[in-house]
């Protein structure tokens, strides 16, 4: 995009529904916001909004621009704000919400350090595996692990979310080790389910062939809607189970459990930081998602 200031002037006069009163606010002529509007429209080689005499309507090209836009300007502007101002005078608290057992072991560590930098930055970090409303809550971000559709929340990318298949060195030694995702069929295996999200399909795909995948029925009688309780079945020797790595790391670490079929995995989705559009952001906020980025470039459970 060779001109930022035409997205400025495209995302002031879809807030304000009109080419006039977007001219006013920015302090602009109405005549020098078409130019730009058509200007931007040229480049895009598409029509941004329906014209006649009287009013303008948005088209759906327009709006679904305008909300990816919006979000990278927001970025744009707290990357700004933070080369300008620096992050030496940060303060305030930052509330958070995360889920369970990735908030304990990974955002935790993450505040800490963070605190440790900015010793005048306070956190509530509340841990549920709920999904809370940012705009009907005071909740300023959140840790989502999975794909997301909410246009009206701004999204940043820290990681990648790999689920991988895992068991104990003891029940390989004692069933065998499979070496196709068929083979499952033939060997014990727990799941994780919850009332009203059964997972009783394995979705996997091959990591070195494109394309290759195979979606496994899993039977069992060993289900249970507690990742740390299929950890530790796993460990126990119980069967085999499709696990988060960031959940399982340290365990293959220290060799209580072994990754089996590795060229296989679910397909992964994203760990995201989301917040809701609020202007302005606070320094603190924008400071504390370059942060995680920073730290997750090559993250710890990898």
């Amino acid at each position: 995009m060779r001109n930022l200031d035409d997205l400025v002037v495209f995302i002031r006069v879809v807030d304000c529904a009109s080419f006039s009163a977007a001219a006013r606010s920015l302090d602009l002529s109405p005549t020098t916001v078409s130019k730009q509007i058509t200007r931007l429209e040229k480049q895009l080689n598409i029509g941004l909004f329906e014209r006649n005499t009287r009013q303008i309507k948005i088209t759906d090209e327009g709006r679904a621009i305008a909300e990816r836009m919006r979000s990278a300007l927001a970025l744009l502007d707290e990357a700004t704000e933070i080369a300008r101002r620096g992050a030496a005078d940060l303060d305030g608290t930052i509330r958070i919400t995360a889920p369970v057992p990735f908030g304990s072991r990974y955002i935790a560590a993450a505040t800490a350090a963070f605190r440790k930098l900015h010793p005048k930055v306070g956190f509530e970090l509340y841990l549920t595996d709920r999904i809370i409303d940012l705009y009907a809550s005071d909740v300023d971000v959140a840790i989502r692990i999975a794909h997301l559709n909410d246009s009206q929340l701004i999204a940043r990318r820290l990681a990648n979310n790999h689920r991988i298949l895992v068991a104990s060195p003891e029940y390989l030694e004692r069933y065998g080790t499979p070496s196709h995702p068929k083979d499952l069929a033939k060997h014990a295996c727990l799941l994780f389910s919850y009332p009203g999200y059964p997972r009783n399909n394995w979705n996997l795909h091959s990591t070195i062939v494109t394309g290759d995948a195979e979606v496994i029925f899993v039977n069992s009688d060993l289900v249970t809607d507690s990742g740390d309780t299929l950890r530790n079945w796993c460990v126990e020797g119980l069967g085999i189970s499709l696990r988060e790595r960031w959940d399982i790391t340290d365990e293959i670490r220290a060799g209580r459990l072994t990754h089996v079929l590795p060229d296989w995995e679910e397909q992964a989705n994203p760990i995201s930081l989301v917040r809701p559009k609020r202007y302005p952001t606070p320094k603190r906020i924008s400071a504390f998602g370059e942060f995680l980025a920073q730290q997750w470039r090559n993250p710890p459970w990898e």
